[in-house]
């Protein structure tokens, strides 16, 4: 399914499949293989709960909290760890876990960290609210908001008047930490701002650039992505058709792609297109390549759709695969490669100073390598963790790297060292959430789902 039909970021229905799955630790099926049966029982939380697990390795943890749900990462804001629950939000002191503050919600939500606010879309009825960081306080909120996008300083939604064909709709762009309103702009009901940011990983809102990307329309005429300042609401003359797979903007340009090789074509093409955002000149177009999977098929995206991230990056810089399927990062300004990877590789994670890549799409040793040079760190042996498993997640961060998913049923999160690739801890359960010297794993137990903090 492409993603011009995949729910926003925020719906309940993307989550449920994703990140609760994966946080809750069922398993998915790999990709059926002839020497293994057709069919799969997959091991519920319920299952595994009455398994031995095998015994943790590393640090203990700093601080456990018992939790209801969890079906989001948990983040951290200064000296705090956001714990999010299934109706409430919960900061926790980094240092000791002593709880700091707490705040419900009446229906589900998805957060934001943006700055020193914290923005939560009702992931029902539309609205959102805004926390302060420090207290946890209301700073402001809205009741009609809809496919709510954060960036560090402004936050945008679509707010609609009526129902249907008869709606009356705009595009808003609000100050996130007092929600004063700094433009509208009139929009048809399909108009949504770009949820797609180079290098940006959730739950953190991308730093503000120049522009945003806002798909104009999709029905009854052909959709278009534009540029629109973030705090004027001007708009840019640069134009792109969307394609159905990404929009986005990288520095000054605005860039679309189709991950959808063309019929008969067995490339794994991705085809990017860009423009000037501010004068709409024709900037490079071609063509990159996506991974291919363990059973040799495309895996079309250009980062692990479990990462937390949709492209890995930063600024006008992309990372992709080459033709040959080596790691590859490619300046879209001038369609120039920067440097190709030493060793065939799938990027599947990364920040804006290392990417994560394996052999396979979701299978294969690890290696991480300098983002702006593609020197190989380290290499790390085959985890043995199904990346196609509904229960894989990755981290890369300033001083970490940590990848989870079941192992013969059990799930299991490594932790490796960001500098060195030395393996710091292997602990039963599901990565939740790392920051530069900690991660966060959820477990279950007899008393139920909780979280430990495991710090370096």
């Amino acid at each position: 399914m492409s993603p011009s039909h995949r729910p926003a970021r925020w719906s309940v229905a993307a989550l449920a499949l994703g990140l609760v799955a994966g946080l809750l630790g069922c398993t998915a099926p790999r990709a059926e293989r002839t020497d293994r049966p057709s069919v799969r029982v997959e091991q519920t939380q319920e299952s595994l709960r009455q398994r031995v697990a095998a015994p943790a390795e590393g640090p203990p943890p700093a601080w456990s909290v018992p939790l209801r749900r969890l079906d989001q990462e948990v983040g951290e804001i200064g000296p705090v760890i956001l714990v999010p629950d299934s109706r409430e939000l919960r900061a926790v002191d980094r240092a000791t876990g002593q709880e700091r503050w707490r705040h419900p919600f009446t229906t589900g939500y998805q957060y934001v960290i943006a700055g020193e606010s914290i923005v939560a879309a009702d992931s029902d009825d539309g609205g959102m609210e805004v926390l302060d960081a420090a207290t946890g306080v209301t700073r402001w909120r809205t009741a009609e908001s809809q496919d709510v996008v954060v960036h560090e300083q402004t936050v945008f939604a679509r707010e609609c008047a009526g129902t249907g064909d008869s709606a009356t709709c705009t595009i808003v762009g609000r100050d996130v930490p007092s929600g004063r309103q700094l433009w509208e702009r009139p929009v048809d009901r399909f108009a949504r701002v770009s949820d797609v940011t180079l290098g940006a990983r959730t739950p953190y809102a991308p730093a503000s650039g120049r522009y945003v990307a806002v798909r104009l329309s999709t029905s009854p005429r052909s959709a278009a992505y534009a540029p629109v300042a973030p705090t004027t609401g001007r708009v840019g003359a640069g134009r792109l058709p969307n394609r159905a797979w990404y929009g986005f903007v990288a520095g000054d340009l605005l860039v679309t792609t189709d991950n959808d090789p063309a019929r008969g074509e067995q490339r794994c093409t991705v085809s990017i297109a860009t423009v000037d955002a501010a004068t709409g000149d024709k900037g490079w177009s071609g063509v990159v390549f996506s991974g291919r999977k363990e059973d040799g098929e495309c895996g079309k995206r250009l980062a692990h759709h479990h990462s937390g991230l949709t492209l890995i990056g930063a600024g006008t810089r992309l990372v992709a695969v080459t033709a040959d399927g080596r790691p590859q990062l490619v300046d879209l300004g001038t369609g120039r490669t920067v440097w190709k990877g030493a060793a065939v590789g799938v990027p599947i994670d990364g920040d804006n100073q290392s990417v994560l890549v394996r052999g396979n799409a979701d299978a294969g040793g690890l290696a991480l390598l300098d983002l702006s040079t593609g020197v190989t760190r380290w290499t790390a042996p085959d985890p043995l963790l199904s990346g196609a498993s509904a229960s894989w997640r990755s981290a890369v961060t300033e001083g970490l790297v940590a990848v989870s998913a079941a192992e013969d049923d059990r799930p299991i999160v490594l932790v490796y060292e960001a500098r060195t690739g030395r393996q710091l801890g292997r602990y039963p359960g599901w990565l939740a959430g790392a920051g530069a010297d900690w991660v966060a794993v959820s477990r279950t137990g007899p008393d139920g789902l909780a979280v430990d903090l495991r710090a370096f």
